[in-house]
């Protein structure tokens, strides 16, 4: 932020000099970009009067001008202006000198030398509306009578100096000179004082000439309406254009001014609207409706969405709330009646609103960051002096406030100990009461407590960390003693979780897996993609928009948009995961359970059978255990090629191929193989320990079980159930085929497996190994209604 130095020192008895105070303010954890010097670009020009002018005598467009510049002799400068005349008094860059555009040195034209230039407004960056006259297309006339070899920057107001400060998110009071002259008094340990607020009120009431209603009492807190008739549409007085002027905002009128000089002097954003413009007499505060239309004061039709608030009049929108104002209602030369707005609206909305029409302002920068309640009245009481103080107009009796908050005063307790505690000194309580008083938090003692009451612009102060934070920036950072750790070193390690994922990702990477992250913030359009409805979900109070206002339960939609944008970038074999978590709310509790995950992804020649392989080697080295499969009821996968993931009786994850229609809303141009596990299921169902075995001593009897089934049996339902009646004689049951057609009958498939058996006592005989494949096949026949396929 622009801070003029003179502006601070109009609240600030400052002693230091600019860069003195910068880097004393810089000491107490206010950040500075730069200091600049204004008209630092300009030097060694004057005013000049001319006193006598000749034609050029090779050149008739030229002129030869005699200019008094306050030293003995006249100097001559060349001419091709055709504006200027005798007894004018002009801008003089006299040799050697410095303007914007470059440097000015002595030279010869046509033979006659000339030592510097007569300047324009436009080569001093200057305006019509900065001084009269620089706008013209030739020589600046300077008005009056000012003293010959004065410095023009003296002169025009041109020199100062300001300072950029880099304000925090934090601290939106600063966000406004008085802001920054409190903290400058703090800095610099000098007296500061608030500008006075006098003005007189009028006969005519404010409530006879508008009304207001508030219809989003959430998003406008509070909202104070105040009245001026016979307004006089005028140029501002200098003093305030040099303020507006020095931090970078235009000078436009004097109603106009008025408002955006007291949000640069408070912090709080104001409006003006021309009385007689709002239909109805009728001011309404509401959320827009979807679709509604309105120009903005750059000229621009705006379209709004339900999530934003606009300020309205009987027939629709004036005004789009703490952003910019309506085209229809912008004050003009023929305003006779004023109503000024000053209100607090909801930064997270106006935030919003601001990023959905690409519409960024003073105003919503600093209701972004957040204004308060108090500070909106002073601002409003401000604006009523300048209008009584210019003659601006005659202040209506009374205002309208609707209030929707609790305006007590915040008080927080800090015990001083705790403090020395955590700055790691030794500040006695009363030194610390006089640290907090001089940046404004009212501080009694009571035994070896701090009673804080913390001002309204303090919207950061919440406890005891933040009142530790104002006595040690005052205290002086440099003053704090280095002191050893209060505990001992240790070798960091990772946790479970931590060591399990590693090796999880580890093996991914060795399978040619690439890792991605995506935002944890989504919205209901994204489980409308996937065909799922919107599940209980943890909602975010500010959201960026509505594509990112939930915390999400699910990786699935992103890791699509991931896979589909690589698919669209020409990608064609893609293997993607992402380890990150679901939020989940819980109920009674203030934050959610955070689920970790895990989504894989696949393209090209991978398909389903390559995916189980991976899941299958995932939960052997995270859990040492194996998996089953069940059948899937995702929207989002391919009904016959999809799979519930189980660990025993726990269902773990889901796999599949992805639907086609669900390929379509992605705008996925090829298959995609995807799974999703949930790692705190997956990691709960470890081993506690590692077993080791031998290897086996005696030989493996393979045998091939083809049956034929109704077409909707679950291949994994088949496996589990074939281990479990072959007992501990069967070592594993590996699926090699699956065929239907016509030799298998209609809704009927044959499936076939390669069943290895092994005995640890001695080789399988041939009738052994018979009688272990007769009892799977009863139990297949019995439970699944199988037949063995001839």
């Amino acid at each position: 932020m622009l801070a003029p130095y003179r502006w601070i020192c109009d609240y600030a008895d400052v002693k230091s000099d600019p860069h003195t105070l910068a880097d004393k303010m810089v000491m107490t954890g206010n950040g500075v970009e730069e200091v600049v010097e204004l008209g630092g670009n300009i030097r060694n020009v004057v005013v000049g009067r001319i006193e006598k002018i000749t034609k050029h005598p090779d050149a008739d467009k030229l002129q030869i001008c005699m200019i008094d510049v306050g030293d003995e002799d006249l100097l001559q400068i060349v001419t091709g202006a055709d504006n200027v005349f005798e007894g004018a008094c002009v801008p003089v860059a006299k040799a050697p000198a410095m303007l914007p555009a470059g440097p000015i040195k002595k030279g010869r034209l046509r033979g006659v030398e000339s030592f510097g230039m007569l300047c324009s407004g436009g080569e001093l960056n200057l305006k019509e509306e900065d001084y009269p006259g620089a706008g013209v297309n030739g020589i600046m006339i300077l008005a009056g009578e000012p003293a010959v070899g004065m410095d023009i920057r003296e002169l025009l107001h041109l020199s100062g100096t300001v300072i950029d400060f880099e304000v925090g998110a934090n601290r939106p009071d600063c966000l406004s000179m008085i802001g920054t002259a409190r903290e400058a008094s703090a800095a610099d340990q000098v007296a500061f004082r608030l500008p006075e607020v006098k003005y007189e009120e009028h006969e005519t009431k404010t409530e006879e000439l508008v009304s207001v209603k508030i219809k989003a009492p959430d998003l406008c807190t509070r909202y104070i309406a105040a009245a001026v008739t016979d307004v006089k549409i005028e140029p501002s007085p200098e003093w305030i254009k040099l303020r507006l002027r020095e931090a970078g905002i235009r000078p436009i009128n004097n109603i106009v001014d008025i408002t955006n000089f007291v949000m640069l002097e408070t912090g709080q954003p104001m409006h003006a609207f021309d009385a007689s413009k709002i239909r109805g007499g009728e001011i309404i505060v509401r959320r827009a409706e979807n679709g509604e239309k309105m120009k903005t004061l750059d000229d621009k039709e705006r379209t709004f969405t339900e999530n934003m608030l606009l300020i309205c009049d009987q027939e629709g929108p004036i005004g789009v709330a703490g952003v910019m104002g309506g085209l229809d209602s912008e004050i003009t030369d023929e305003t006779k009646t004023v109503v000024f707005e000053s209100a607090k609206f909801m930064y997270g909305n106006i935030r919003q609103t601001s990023r959905g029409l690409g519409l960024s302002t003073e105003s919503s920068m600093r209701f972004s960051k957040g204004v308060d309640a108090v500070t909106t009245m002073f601002a409003m009481q401000r604006a009523l002096t300048l209008v009584s103080e210019l003659g601006a107009g005659k202040v209506a009796n009374g205002m309208i406030d609707v209030l929707n908050e609790d305006l007590k005063q915040k008080v927080i307790k800090v015990n001083a100990a705790r403090i020395n505690a955590k700055l790691g000194t030794d500040i006695p309580a009363k030194e610390m009461q006089q640290y907090l008083n001089r940046v404004f938090i009212q501080t009694g003692i009571i035994g070896d407590e701090l009673v804080c009451t913390i001002p309204a612009f303090r919207s950061d102060i919440y406890g005891t960390a933040d009142i530790a934070e104002e006595v040690a920036r005052i205290y002086g950072y440099d003053n704090i003693p280095e002191t050893d750790a209060l505990t001992s070193l240790r070798r960091g390690r990772v946790s479970e979780f931590e060591a399990k994922t590693d090796v999880l990702k580890d093996y991914l990477k060795d399978m040619g897996f690439l890792e991605c992250v995506t935002y944890s913030f989504t919205g209901p359009q994204d489980y409308a993609k996937i065909g799922a409805d919107v599940p209980e979900s943890v909602k975010i109070i500010n959201p960026l928009g509505d594509d990112s206002s939930l915390m999400r339960t699910t990786l699935v939609p992103h890791m699509l948009s991931a896979v589909a944008l690589n698919q669209n970038r020409k990608n064609e074999n893609v293997q993607l995961f992402e380890v990150s978590r679901g939020y989940f709310p819980q109920e009674g509790e203030p934050l959610p359970h955070e689920v970790p995950m895990i989504v894989l992804a696949q393209t090209g020649s991978k398909d389903f059978f390559d995916m189980k392989g991976i899941l299958e080697n995932i939960v052997r080295l995270t859990a040492g255990a194996e998996i089953r499969c069940g059948r899937a009821d995702e929207p989002w996968l391919h009904p016959g090629i999809s799979a519930d993931i189980f660990v025993g009786a726990e269902k773990i994850g889901v796999m599949g191929s992805v639907h086609p229609d669900t390929m379509k809303v992605f705008g996925m141009p090829e298959r995609a193989v995807i799974a999703q596990v949930d790692l705190e299921k997956l990691y709960a169902l470890a081993k506690p320990e590692t077993k080791f075995k031998a290897l086996p001593k005696f030989p493996a009897a393979t045998r091939d079980l083809a049956v034929i089934v109704d077409t909707d049996t679950g291949a994994g339902d088949l496996m589990a159930a074939m281990k479990e009646a072959g007992g501990k004689r069967v070592e594993k049951v590996e699926l090699f085929d699956v065929f239907s057609g016509a030799q298998t009958g209609a809704g009927k498939k044959s499936v076939a497996y390669a069943i290895t058996m092994r005995s640890p006592e001695g080789t399988m005989r041939d009738e052994e190994v018979d009688a272990v494949m007769k009892k799977i096949l009863k139990v297949l026949e019995k439970d699944f209604g199988a037949q063995l396929r001839q």
